[in-house]
Order: C-alpha cells, then sequence, then structure tokens
C-alpha cells in the first residue's frame, strides 16, 4: 500500500512535467525554437472536471487542478524568485534533442531569466468516487487530495534501440493533504525530501538547507513487453514526514520515516480478463 501509494505520487509528478507540451497551443507558448532540437518555455494551468476509469464499475477523480503551488516558501525557505509562479506552472524550458543513434531526449531545466533554481507546482482534486456498473451505488473513497511541491530537474530518454524509457527527476513534496471521510480520516502536511533533509534540518536550520537536502533524486526505467508494462526503480532514497494524522476529529500524533530506499524495487502493470 504504501510503496503503490509513493509510485503514484512520483508518476503524477512525471505527468504534471509532460502536461507542459501535450498539446502544444501557440496561444500558451511563450517561445518554440527550432536550432539544434526544439526549447519549449510555457506556463500552464489546467483544469479537469472530471477523469474517470472505468471496468466493470468505474472510480472517478473530480475537480483535477494543475498548475503552480502559488506560496512563497517551501520546507520552510524562500528559494527566489522562481518559485513565486502564483497559480500557473511556469518558470521551465523544456529541451527536445532527437540524438544521433535515434534515441528521443526531453530535458527540464529552470528558466535563468526567473532566477532561483526551482520550479514549483501543485496538484489538487476534488472528490475520488467509486460507482456501480449502473451508477445506483456511489462511494467516496477520498474527499480530497492536495499536493505541492517544487522541482530542480527533470529528464527522459527514449531508446530507439530497446524503447525503453529512463526517467531521472529531483523533486521535493513540500505539503500532502488528504481527507478520507469515509474512515473519518485526515492527513496532514506530509512531505517527501531528500534522505538527508531531517539530518541537515537539526545541523542547518530550514533557512540554511540547501536544495539537495530538499529534493529526492529518482531515476525509474519504464518498458513494456508480453507480461505488461514494467516501472522498474532504479534509485529513490528519501526522508518522509506527515503533520498530523486525525481519525474522528481527534489527533492521533505525527510520524517520521528516515531514511527510506526504495532502490531496486518494481512492479508490473497488465490488464486482467
Amino acid at each position: 500500500m504504501k510503496y503503490s501509494f509513493i509510485a503514484a505520487t512520483l508518476l503524477s509528478t512525471s505527468s504534471l512535467l509532460h502536461a507542459a507540451f501535450d498539446p502544444i497551443d501557440d496561444a500558451e507558448l511563450g517561445v518554440i525554437s527550432g536550432q539544434s532540437g526544439i526549447t519549449i518555455e510555457s506556463d500552464l494551468y489546467a483544469t479537469i472536471g472530471s477523469f474517470e476509469y472505468i471496468d466493470e464499475g468505474s472510480v472517478s477523480v473530480n475537480d483535477i487542478v494543475i498548475g503552480g503551488a502559488n506560496k512563497a516558501t517551501y520546507f520552510g525557505k524562500d528559494w527566489g524568485d522562481s518559485s513565486h509562479s502564483g497559480i500557473k506552472l511556469d518558470g521551465s524550458l523544456i529541451t527536445i534533442d532527437v540524438l544521433s543513434d535515434g534515441d528521443l531526449v526531453i530535458a527540464g531545466s529552470v528558466n535563468p531569466a526567473l532566477g532561483g533554481g526551482i520550479i514549483d507546482f501543485g496538484i489538487s482534486t476534488g472528490s475520488i468516487q467509486l460507482h456501480s456498473a449502473d451508477k445506483l451505488t456511489s462511494a467516496t473513497l477520498i474527499d480530497s487530495l492536495s499536493i505541492t511541491g517544487i522541482v530542480t530537474k527533470f529528464r527522459t530518454k527514449i531508446d530507439a534501440a530497446t524503447m525503453h524509457i529512463l526517467t531521472e527527476a529531483e523533486v521535493g513534496i513540500d505539503d500532502l493533504d488528504i481527507d478520507i471521510s469515509g474512515l473519518n480520516m485526515k492527513v496532514e502536511n506530509a512531505f517527501i525530501a531528500s534522505s538527508t533533509y531531517f539530518e541537515s534540518l537539526e545541523d542547518w536550520g530550514s533557512q540554511g538547507l540547501a536544495l539537495q537536502d530538499v529534493t529526492a533524486k529518482v531515476s525509474m526505467d519504464i518498458h513494456a513487453d508480453d507480461k505488461g508494462l514494467h516501472i522498474n526503480t532504479n534509485s529513490l532514497e528519501f526522508d518522509m514526514g506527515i503533520g498530523s494524522v486525525s481519525i474522528a476529529d481527534a489527533s492521533i500524533g505525527s510520524f517520521k520515516l528516515d531514511n527510506v530506499n526504495l532502490t531496486q524495487s518494481s512492479m508490473i502493470i497488465s490488464g486482467h480478463p
């Protein structure tokens, strides 16, 4: 359960970063230049009324918002102008290159014109609901979900020879809140940072934190075969904290996970009859 939640969070973050360039809308792009490859500078604020996965019954995710975090500080520190984006996901430069061997490389970086070294993001949803096939029976799995965080690095390579997709990122989840009324439960002020976070926070305080202390390095290899879609974690180490867990409106305390290591973990996603 814990690994699936972490994997879902990371995959959501990856989808967020890709969302800025599919589709490419001239009205929303600041600059597209084609010299040695393509460079894209974009602003993104997207709302999705509902996303529904349909099997025999269905699961719907409602009121999805993807954009900037609209905050001044992350992990208790102001990281500069590039993190003051408001509600839009901006401040990023995406470069797309095809190498001589046919590999496709997509790399993201911070727009130097904005200063600072991070890109902030925000993802939120309304209710996540379960529905029977006839829609007569419904249940609310999650009332709301909110994630804010920062990214300092993102790159993906699609290998032309093997069709493996290698993705590397440096991501910090600054705040994660989940409201689960079906269990009368709330998770508030959760975060995911580098595996050095707790030690650095104790030694230097929040104002002395460096970017490498608050962003976890992630490397994943994705490929498909007859068994399904393989997601292999080449490296992933992080610290995690949960500020408060409440059940029946009463806090049961906070939690800290130090030096979590999911390196060499893997999963296979496939359909079933």
